[in-house]
């Protein structure tokens, strides 16, 4: 499906512009997000070789070019050049699933300036949510302690994109599966599920349909046992599995979708062992989120997977992460943005992570001709319009991103966050960042942040600095 016209009007608008004014020269943008959610110790980057797809494939097509001629915006030379517009530049990315902070360059896009631009808002559209999805789904994995996470969001999700790309940044980010059959077709994510309530009362009794499912799935069948009574249900699921045995047959697991999950994971447990069934896994759902599943289990639930759904899909209650796109330089040099709260970082830059003891220490954000010790996380993946390496599997990607996260300090990792990740700016860029803010009229500011970059750790919090952001130095000025 062609995506060129997913785009914000203004995007056209400002190319038709630039054609007219004759301003085309190179130019370069990065994408990166402004601020962490609240309790959140970082993000996983997903969506990066979609984007980059996106990107090396742009076509305006004759449809395209007919629709934007009826709105009587542009003139005939603009729509006559974009019959032969493609992005023609090149963009270096850090890999999909890398765990990423705020503030630092997620994408690196240089050049011809309405081709950088224009790729603004498909960029972001694409990053922002898949980023977002990857990141809360990280946190719920994280907070099931080793215990499967399955992503049930499809029926919540916002229409088929959100269904579809969501369940690739889920699998991403750690769950195991989905119950999403196109995207197991699609993306080759594991795809699992039980049946409805609507199924067990489609009998005259529980334990028929029980019966009846294990008779069509005899091997590792889930069944929903609270439909009624989840006590009862465990009894009816603990006759019917050893039922299944002396036919060799075994079930696999059985579901909790109601009630107080802890204690009535407790309570079938028990029903489970006490009729030899200790192989018969436990499975809830109902509304779950990384909070709920911490609950379960700091009181000792005996889960051992968690279908989510809601709250996975949509991210809740986190609407959007803060993913923007800004001009860092261009033929006049680099460019910086004062606004209050928007600030954003010169020059084209690279990220580097320092790795101590096994663990990621810190980052430094640098200019790209700085010589520092880390490991670079931005590397060309477009040259003159064209990927310059092969596009990774889905799998690969979700390795490297458990990889990555493996290394991530614990302290990251809980469900309440209380400290942050170590940013460091590289000298060269605190002095390019005092150079352009001086240069357009924000010397005092800088002066005063770079003041508080050589006292405290980028993103450091303690009781009088939680709420700082990397830009926003209005809590300081008001102390």
């Amino acid at each position: 499906m062609n995506k060129t016209l997913l785009t914000d009007l203004y995007q056209i608008t400002m190319g038709a512009a630039y054609f007219d004014n004759d301003k085309d020269d190179n130019a370069t943008f990065d994408l990166f997000i402004r601020r962490l959610p609240k309790d959140w110790g970082y993000f996983v980057a997903a969506g990066i070789e979609d984007a980059i797809d996106y990107a090396t494939n742009l076509k305006f097509t004759d449809e395209d070019i007919d629709y934007l001629k009826k709105q009587e915006l542009f003139s005939n030379e603009f729509l006559q050049q974009l019959k032969n517009f493609k992005f023609e530049g090149d963009i270096y990315s850090i890999k999909e699933g890398t765990p990423v902070m705020p503030n630092a360059p997620i994408l690196r896009v240089t050049g011809k300036r309405s081709q950088g631009q224009f790729l603004e808002t498909t960029l972001l559209n694409i990053i922002n949510f898949q980023t977002l999805i990857a990141s809360k789904t990280n946190r719920i994995v994280n907070a099931a302690n080793g215990a499967k996470v399955v992503e049930f969001g499809l029926r919540r999700a916002h229409e088929e994109d959100a269904a579809m790309k969501g369940a690739r940044a889920a699998y991403i980010a750690g769950a195991v599966a989905t119950s999403n059959v196109k995207a197991g077709k699609e993306y080759g994510i594991p795809i699992t599920g039980t049946h409805a309530h609507s199924f067990v009362m489609s009998f005259p009794t529980e334990l028929d349909a029980f019966r009846a499912y294990v008779k069509t799935f005899p091997k590792n069948a889930t069944l929903l046992i609270d439909t009624y009574n989840t006590v009862e249900g465990a009894k009816n699921a603990a006759k019917v599995a050893k039922e299944l045995e002396k036919n060799n047959g075994k079930l696999g697991a059985v579901r909790l979708d109601s009630g107080d999950l802890t204690d009535l994971s407790q309570k079938v447990r028990k029903i489970l062992d006490e009729n030899g069934l200790n192989y018969v896994k436990i499975l809830a759902s109902n509304d779950l989120n990384e909070y709920t599943i911490d609950e379960i289990i700091k009181n000792n639930g005996k889960i051992d997977g968690y279908g989510v759904g809601t709250e996975l899909i949509t991210a809740k209650p986190i609407s959007a992460v803060s993913g923007v796109y800004k001009l860092v330089e261009d033929g006049d040099g680099a460019k910086i943005k004062l606004s209050p709260g928007k600030k954003s970082l010169p020059g084209k830059k690279q990220v580097y992570r320092i790795l101590e003891n096994g663990f990621y220490s810190h980052d430094i954000t640098a200019l790209e001709n700085e010589n520092i010790e880390g490991i670079p996380l931005l590397e060309q993946v477009v040259k003159n319009g064209y990927r310059v390496r092969e596009k990774p599997q889905l799998n690969e990607i979700r390795k490297y991103a458990l990889d990555c996260i493996a290394k991530i300090p614990q302290s990251l990792k809980e469900v309440k966050v209380d400290t942050n990740y170590e940013v460091k700016i590289s000298e060269g860029l605190e002095n390019l960042i005092q150079e352009t803010s001086t240069r357009y009229g924000g010397k005092h500011e800088w002066f005063i942040l770079s003041k508080i970059f050589k006292q405290y750790s980028l993103f450091r919090r303690n009781r009088n600095w939680r709420n700082w952001t990397l830009f926003d130095i209005s809590k300081r000025k008001k102390a």
